[in-house]
């Protein structure tokens, strides 16, 4: 559902009278109110009730892009919140994550992370030791859309810097995940890499030949901002054969002429350049959510769709929100809510877990 945050009181009272004691929320709090919510975590915790959450550029109720309120999700009885800084090193885990019966049928869960912490890769391949094909896993990059270097994930012990949360609840989960952008041009060798810096595509400085081979592709774009005008028509895509490319998103070329990129890249790996349109963009969202469609006794339907795509379709961006909700539509009357994502993750319970940009994943709990 979705709250309207005027004040941390009303918050906490609307929360309070729409779930039975004891329920787990997760809160996808617009970034206009960042400022905020450390008292929301207070008033919370003074009425016993249990939160964690994150930060976004926007919100996603329906066909409707949201830049205001909360989308509340009350997770069913037995659901587990564990929190960790997702760093350098590995997750250093504050609450770990519960223990998973691999005999069971696969459960779900949501995950978040701070979209600028140095170790998500790390985080993500920990989730997948412990939980294999266990879990059916959707999430998001939390962030600012300015990209501002704060604290974006949340619980009731306050903020977490570098912060990383897990829900992990009961039932079904069917997760798809598509993105709509197809490689253009030549492939590149990703050289040299540092976590999220290209420092060298074929050898060369990275940032050099990411800009030649987007004005080749597009000349008028010579002399523009990667961030936001280059890369929301030209993201780089990581080549996956049999599955979907991952994509990864530019954001800056720096001063020594190397690229930064939202999400990490593998040193040697064959990244493209890519390229997709208003229209590719919708019919990718719609094929993610027709590819759920034999799902019955939905409950929930959780999205993530990437604030980037947003600034790529522009003003026609609800034309995609609208594609997704007929979609679904044709199969149950939930309606979609989620995220405006600076990352998106996603395992459908075929791959391991994966860090997105430019993607749309959805997520179905159902019975």
């Amino acid at each position: 559902m979705h709250i309207e945050f005027n004040a941390t009181d009303e918050v906490a009272e609307r929360l309070a009278t729409a779930a039975p004691a004891g329920t787990l929320w997760l809160l996808l709090v617009a970034d206009r109110h960042g400022h905020d919510v450390e008292s929301l975590i207070e008033r919370c915790r003074a009425r016993d009730l249990k939160i964690c959450g994150g930060v976004f550029p926007g919100l996603i109720r329906g066909a409707e892009r949201l830049d205001h309120g909360i989308i509340a999700f009350a997770l069913p009885p037995g659901s587990v919140a564990a929190v960790a800084r997702a760093e350098a090193a590995g997750p250093a885990w504050i609450v770990p994550p519960p223990e998973c019966d691999r005999t069971a049928a696969p459960g779900g869960s949501y995950v978040l992370v701070d979209c600028l912490a140095p170790g998500i890769s790390r985080l993500l391949d920990d989730l997948y030791d412990r939980y294999g094909t266990s879990l059916r896993h959707a999430g998001a990059g939390c962030g600012y859309h300015d990209l501002r270097n704060a604290p974006t994930v949340f619980w009731n012990g306050g903020w977490i810097p570098q912060g990383a949360l897990i829900t992990v609840f009961p039932g079904k989960s069917t997760v798809a995940v598509r993105h709509g952008w197809t490689r253009v041009g030549k492939p590149f060798i990703a050289s040299r890499t540092r976590g999220n810096r290209i420092d060298e595509l074929d050898w060369e400085p990275a940032g050099v030949q990411y800009l030649r081979a987007v004005t080749e592709q597009d000349p008028a774009l010579a002399g523009r901002p990667v961030f936001p005008d280059i890369n929301s028509s030209f993201p780089l895509a990581l080549g996956k054969e049999g599955a979907e490319d991952v994509i990864r998103d530019p954001i800056a070329v720096n001063d020594d002429g190397s690229l930064t990129t939202l999400s990490e890249v593998p040193e040697n790996c064959v990244l493209y350049l890519a390229h997709g349109d208003g229209d590719t963009l919708v019919a990718a969202a719609k094929e993610a959510v027709d590819a759920c469609s034999s799902v019955t006794g939905i409950e929930r339907c959780f999205v993530s769709d990437c604030f980037s795509r947003a600034i790529a379709h522009g003003e026609s961006f609800v034309r995609e929100l609208a594609a997704v909700c007929d979609a679904l539509a044709r199969y149950t009357d939930v309606v979609p809510e989620g995220v405006l994502a600076l990352g998106e993750v996603a395992a459908s319970g075929r791959h391991s877990l994966e860090f997105y940009n430019k993607t749309f994943v959805v997520a179905l709990a159902h019975r």
